[in-house]
């Protein structure tokens, strides 16, 4: 009767462990799939779902962090020069007023069609599924919806989409 129960209760402990693994396929993390994610900006609705076939940065940042805020510059800059077939920049602001991100927008001469503001529920929300507690970051979601680099840089861009 003991070892019965010990086998069932390593069994029990196995399906919980096996069923608990699934929910890991959707990670911020390179090499799983990027959480799903879908913005509203002046002009158009987008979800993630939508850009599959392409390179995509998806890329947080809020006027307060000067490091995301200049990261926002260099990517945007980047996609204007990038074949828009093959890659696009999905730039994710996250501060609390809407007026802010318009004027910085304006400010910094950001690509406007690329630019998303969010509220604050969906901020939280952003900020669970890709875990920007700690700060903001960029992500290369390849054309699987696949996540292959964190924080990637120019160079790195550019040798991704060479290939």
């Amino acid at each position: 009767m003991k070892k019965t129960m010990t086998i069932i209760v390593l069994f029990a402990v196995l399906l919980i462990t096996v069923s608990a693994y699934p929910g890991r396929v959707y990670e911020a993390a390179d090499g799983y799939k990027a959480p799903a994610i879908t913005l509203t900006n002046s002009d158009t609705t987008m979800s993630l779902a939508d850009l599959k076939g392409r390179y995509v940065v998806l890329a947080f940042w809020a006027s307060s962090d000067a490091a995301s805020r200049v990261e926002a510059g260099e990517l945007d800059a980047f996609a204007a020069n990038a074949d828009e077939e093959q890659f696009c920049l999905v730039s994710v602001n996250l501060d609390r007023s809407e007026n802010l991100f318009r004027e910085i927008i304006r400010r910094d001469n950001l690509k406007a069609g690329a630019q998303y503001h969010v509220n604050k529920d969906e901020a939280v929300k952003i900020t669970e599924a890709y875990h920007l507690d700690n700060g903001f970051k960029s992500f290369l979601i390849d054309p699987e919806g696949r996540i292959i680099a964190t924080n990637p840089t120019s160079v790195t861009l550019t040798q991704v989409l060479r290939n």
